[in-house]
């Protein structure tokens, strides 16, 4: 399963050596976020690792608290909810709080945590799923260290004991049925949070364009794309990359960061590339909106090449 990755992360990372400055609050919105999304990352390759067959990212429901699961998996016999933190550093559990010693506090981590698992109960007995519920909350991260006793609180599971995944998640005998709970889960997401498309913008007219190397993220000289090599090395890493992976990557950031479709004289200008070589690549990875010299692209964010010949 591939997880739902904010908007936000990619447009930041899109804007980098393509302007001067990124605000202070976008720059702290990025890395938040970064940093959750890396850690949920993470998991789901250990969750792809142990084959785990039916489990849901990113589940939001709008009821009178708005609950948001983090990872949600479908067994035989339960239905586990994971609340996955990559915290760093030491904290400390202690008058039913935890915190870093610098004094900050995991704002009501537990508390929401509690009512995400009651809010989970409830939904099994509404819908007479035949599943117990479980909850963890994962610290992810490997420099996580914790003191005190916050298991008695509520279940954890720390980088060293994630080998225990294997086995609490492995069965998967009533195949049909776990997939119809599954299939109802997805069914109640009903999206809430905003922030992740909706932020701070850099007005498009100050953005610089150019293809980047997707190692370094600095922008390659244009005189690199002129020829027809396959392979192209970035001057400053050496990275090695395919002409026609990097030329597709400036095209979605061209679409991304101007939030608009796109025309092939806008592609031309942004990356530098021929329109006859920008059109190979528009009519397979992209799709075409409008007609002849209206014409226009958009990205949909699929693996597979898009035909739009239609």
């Amino acid at each position: 399963m591939n997880l739902h990755k904010p908007i936000l992360i990619d447009y930041v990372e899109a804007l980098r050596d393509r302007t001067e400055t990124i605000s202070e609050q976008l720059e702290e919105q990025y890395n938040l976020l970064k940093q959750g999304y890396e850690g949920e990352e993470k998991f789901s390759r250990i969750l792809n690792t142990f084959e785990v067959a039916w489990w849901i990212h990113d589940l939001q429901l709008k009821n009178s608290n708005q609950i948001q699961y983090d990872v949600l998996v479908v067994t035989d016999e339960e239905i586990i909810q994971f609340e996955v933190k990559n915290f760093t550093g030491d904290y400390y559990y202690e008058n039913h709080k935890l915190y870093r010693s610098s004094g900050y506090v995991a704002k009501d981590l537990l508390n929401q945590f509690e009512v995400s698992n009651e809010a989970l109960k409830k939904i099994v007995k509404q819908y007479k799923i035949n599943r117990k519920v479980k909850s963890y909350i994962v610290f992810i991260n490997p420099t996580f260290t914790l003191h005190g006793d916050l298991r008695k609180r509520v279940n954890i599971l720390l980088v060293s004991e994630l080998y225990k995944l294997k086995d609490m998640l492995s069965d998967n005998f009533k195949y049909e049925e776990n997939k119809r709970i599954y299939e109802k889960l997805q069914s109640l997401h009903q999206p809430f949070l905003t922030s992740h498309k909706y932020f701070e913008k850099v007005e498009f007219s100050k953005v610089r364009g150019g293809i980047r190397c997707t190692n370094c993220h600095k922008i390659m000289n244009p005189e690199n794309m002129y020829n027809v090599r396959k392979y192209i090395t970035c001057a400053r890493c050496n990275s090695v990359h395919l002409r026609n992976d990097l030329i597709i990557h400036a095209l979605k950031e061209l679409y991304l960061l101007k939030e608009a479709p796109f025309s092939i004289g806008e592609a031309e200008k942004w990356t530098g590339v021929s329109n006859s070589a920008l059109k190979r690549i528009l009519y397979g990875y992209f799709q075409r909106i409008g007609k002849c010299k209206s014409t226009k692209y958009i990205y949909t964010g699929g693996k597979n090449k898009i035909r739009s010949d239609k």
